[in-house]
């Protein structure tokens, strides 16, 4: 191989030439890598320029969101019922150390509560087609600070079944705690009634986590495009990366055709 040829394979494709300074293929890359930066401003104006879209999707994805929940999951609907912890070694439920007693006791009936053997109680005497785990996960006790109430909530597809566990369960446990405990039985405060509105989806709660899920992957899309974008579109571009000023612009062929029918269209309105 001649040692023409050999300088024709190494040459660059195209060199840019200012004041001595020869720009490359090579430094043209490494100048863009040294120049690289993330432009917050006008990454912001990239998303302004697409609000529009961004709009379009914070509507999709509520629009999406809310028919989700509405179509493809099951409203439920929860009970409660209400047992008042009575632990008084002198029959006086105002005696000081009863009261304290009680509150402590509150913590033994959650657990023993949803123990199997009552659980199992509950599932045999309504004939529910579950098991106990099952059952367990649709019941919430719940003991508010400083009170000896307890309260159980049991959520269901079924506000009748709801109503339902929630009364056995109760109804099961004031006579299973005091003979596993010894001690005197809890009484029975509020009985589960029939709920008429359901407890769940939410769905003003799923519209909105869909709207701005929605605008916000869109909006991330935006921004990585933008990122991963090392070409040069204007003239701009090159003199803040590479310090150059351009002799030449050569116009975009659609935008200056439309500008011509523009300025044809406006003559003839003339």
């Amino acid at each position: 191989m001649s040692l023409i040829n050999k300088q024709e394979e190494n040459s660059p494709e195209f060199e840019v030439i200012k004041g001595g300074r020869t720009i490359s293929p090579m430094n043209f890359s490494e100048g863009m890598d040294d120049e690289a930066e993330i432009d917050l401003v006008e990454i912001g104006w990239t998303l302004l320029d697409k609000l529009h879209y961004i709009v379009l999707s914070f509507l999709i994805g509520a629009v999406l969101f809310n028919a989700i929940s509405y179509f493809c999951i099951e409203p439920t609907y929860k009970s409660t019922a209400k047992m008042y912890v009575v632990s008084a070694s002198k029959n006086s439920v105002v005696d000081l150390d009863a009261l304290n007693i009680g509150t402590s006791l509150t913590a033994d009936y959650e657990q023993l509560m949803l123990s199997y053997p009552v659980l199992e109680q509950v599932i045999n005497k309504l004939n529910l087609d579950m098991d106990s785990d099952e059952l367990a996960k649709m019941i919430t006790l719940d003991n508010p600070q400083d009170t000896r109430i307890l309260n159980i909530d049991v959520i269901s597809t079924d506000p009748k079944e709801a109503r339902d566990i929630a009364n056995t369960l109760m109804e099961i446990s004031v006579d299973y705690l005091p003979k596993t405990m010894s001690t005197n039985a809890p009484n029975m405060a509020q009985k589960a009634k029939l709920p008429d509105t359901q407890d769940g989806p939410s769905y003003m709660k799923f519209t909105l986590i869909g709207a701005f899920l929605g605008a916000f992957l869109y909006c991330l899309y935006i921004v990585i495009k933008y990122l991963m974008d090392d070409t040069i579109h204007t003239a701009e571009d090159m003199e803040k990366y590479f310090d150059i000023v351009p002799l030449a612009v050569i116009p975009d062929i659609e935008a200056l055709q439309e500008l011509k029918e523009y300025k044809k269209a406006a003559g003839k309105e003339k």
